[in-house]
């Protein structure tokens, strides 16, 4: 039987860190290690731990000294994991109690598969499933999951939160602190390289979405998304392939940049109009 190992990420969210871990508690296919790496919270969750540690077989929990980042707690926490298979997990999200043993169950069936993945909150909002209409059958191999779901787009269809094998992940850390808060994206598009990537069509995962500063619009970070995803073509994709991924990526990048400066113009938001200037004559961005 394979293990499994929970790495779950913290920060600054005590209060709803309670919720995760019993969520966690409650799964049918028990987790043979959890892992919860704070980084450097001002807001202290040990209080938290105390109070749901003995529920697991095996826990540790570590406070990081200093903030590393979204991308620097994630490589310091997935190191720990031993298990074959490894769940990457956010904080203030609480889980269905089916959810670690379908993300086993499709890892286990499909053996080209090198990351699970499903449905999550946001397959509730008719604006998102709009969006995601062509929805990914239950195993995609990776690169043609890549074109779907990545070109011509500038979001993912897979949230923070997935399985992957260890195998997959100690061929392709670290994540990529250049991509801050998004690194995770580019982990799951290099995946893609790597195998097939299996899909559960059930939601299983209620997100936290309060609102952050990273959630807000801002031309630097969808920059940053757009190198991320021009990144990727030209490693995953070769010849008449990548030529027409990068067309195709720069496309959407003119078409939303006229949108988002119009944006800015209307609503007399002059930053965001000059950056809009800035960010569009970057060479990478024609």
């Amino acid at each position: 039987m394979p293990r499994i190992s929970v790495c779950l990420t913290h920060y600054n969210r005590p209060d709803k860190l309670g919720a995760t871990l019993e969520s966690l508690a409650l799964q049918t296919r028990v987790p043979d290690e959890v892992f919860v790496w704070d980084d450097c919270s001002p807001n202290d969750p040990t209080y938290v731990i105390e109070e749901w540690k003995a529920r697991f077989p095996h826990f540790v929990y570590h406070r990081n000294e200093v903030n590393l980042g979204m991308p620097g707690n994630l490589n310091a926490v997935i190191a720990q994991a031993t298990g074959d298979y490894v769940a990457n997990l956010h904080d203030a999200d609480v889980f269905a109690p089916t959810l670690l043993e379908k993300w086993e169950s499709a890892l286990e069936t499909h053996p080209k598969a090198v990351l699970a993945f499903c449905r999550d909150s946001r397959w509730l909002n008719p604006r998102f499933v709009a969006a995601w209409a062509d929805a990914p059958a239950l195993v995609t191999p990776g690169r043609e999951f890549f074109e779907r779901f990545y070109l011509g787009r500038l979001d993912s269809i897979i949230w923070g939160t997935v399985m992957m094998r260890r195998e997959t992940y100690q061929k392709l850390l670290p994540f990529n602190s250049l991509y801050k808060n998004w690194a995770d994206v580019d982990m799951w598009m290099r995946a893609c390289g790597e195998g097939d990537i299996a899909f559960i069509d059930e939601t299983l995962i209620e997100l936290d979405n309060s609102p952050t500063p990273v959630r807000e619009f801002t031309f630097s970070k969808n920059a940053l998304v757009q190198m991320m995803v021009i990144t990727n073509i030209e490693k995953l994709l070769t010849g008449e392939d990548r030529v027409a991924g990068l067309n195709r990526q720069h496309c959407l990048w003119r078409k939303l940049w006229w949108r988002w400066i119009l944006g800015g113009f209307i609503h007399r938001d002059w930053r965001r109009f000059k950056d809009g200037f800035r960010y569009y004559n970057l060479e990478a961005f024609r």
